[in-house]
């Protein structure tokens, strides 16, 4: 039988103990029973990767300004990738009511602010280190995210096509996953966690980000799609291919079948938006459709 500081080598430095875990699709979260700490066990996709990038980049993060959980300790061993932080408290913004949305995203503006500063050397890829070995364009990035199958698709050749636009833009610090959940509010100030995704790419890559969940999000909730408020999103900068990337991600991770349910149509149409609201609708009614043929949010 293995030890309990083998097993829960955060034991030995003096933090925990942790109660039960809440199971994510990618991590498995457990609190600190005085509420001081939070224990981050990352599973699924590149586990080790996510790690040493949280750890890093929440750590640089701080540096811009930007409140973030400490890094408490964190290793790869026989307990898995993992990483404690000290916890934050405060309230997760929210997209139940109209305010509350125009509030997140006033949040998402402010902490986007705070990461788009000018940084030298900064090339595409995830996490905030530089590359300088072998750098790649920020279309080939994104389009290094999916699974082999995906480019014998018939959508394959349109999105990559229509990806090349991005190479233009400018590449920033991103956060990632600005979800509603991973921004705190709480003592006067406005938190950030959840730094695992973090990468280096166009600006764009995180607003388009936060629209999906929103529009994704309501939808799986009973939201019908002509009262998703994506009026308010006029804030944020647009680019339809990476809408089409985004969703096409999504359906990437879920069941094998799900990407199925979306034609080349679908995908030509987004990526060929040009007006934001309108492409958000079209995104509404696609995701619409993919919920009432039973893909998993």
């Amino acid at each position: 039988m293995r030890s309990t500081k083998t097993a829960e080598p955060w034991g030995g430095q003096g933090l925990g103990p942790f109660g039960v875990a809440v199971r994510k699709p990618y991590s498995r979260t457990r609190f600190a029973t005085d509420g001081s700490a939070v224990l981050k066990v990352y599973v699924g996709i590149d586990p080790e990767g996510r790690r040493r990038r949280e750890a890093t980049t929440v750590q640089r993060a701080a540096l811009r300004g930007i409140s973030v959980p400490a890094v408490l300790a964190t290793g790869c061993d026989e307990a898995g990738s993992w990483t404690v932080f000290r916890a934050v408290h405060g309230t997760p913004c929210s997209v139940a009511t109209r305010k509350a949305t125009e509030d997140y995203i006033g949040h998402v503006v402010a902490v986007s602010g705070m990461l788009q500063r000018p940084t030298a050397g900064a090339t595409p890829g995830p996490g905030w280190a530089a590359r300088a070995d072998s750098p790649v364009s920020a279309s080939q990035f994104l389009l290094d995210q999916f699974s082999a199958r995906c480019r014998w698709m018939p959508w394959w050749a349109a999105l990559r096509e229509a990806l090349h636009a991005v190479d233009a833009h400018p590449t920033v610090h991103l956060h990632g996953d600005l979800k509603p959940e991973h921004l705190l509010v709480g003592g006067g100030r406005l938190h950030v966690v959840d730094w695992e995704a973090s990468a280096c790419g166009p600006a764009v890559l995180d607003y388009t980000d936060v629209v999906f969940h929103l529009v994704r999000d309501l939808l799986y909730e009973g939201v019908a799609p002509a009262r998703i408020p994506v009026d308010l999103t006029d804030r944020l900068p647009f680019c339809g291919p990476v809408l089409a990337w985004r969703l096409l991600l999504w359906l990437d991770r879920r069941r094998t079948q799900d990407i199925d349910l979306v034609t080349t149509h679908d995908i030509v149409r987004l990526a060929a938006e040009e007006q934001a609201v309108s492409a958000y609708k079209s995104l509404a009614e696609i995701v619409a459709h993919l919920r009432a043929a039973g893909v998993p949010r």
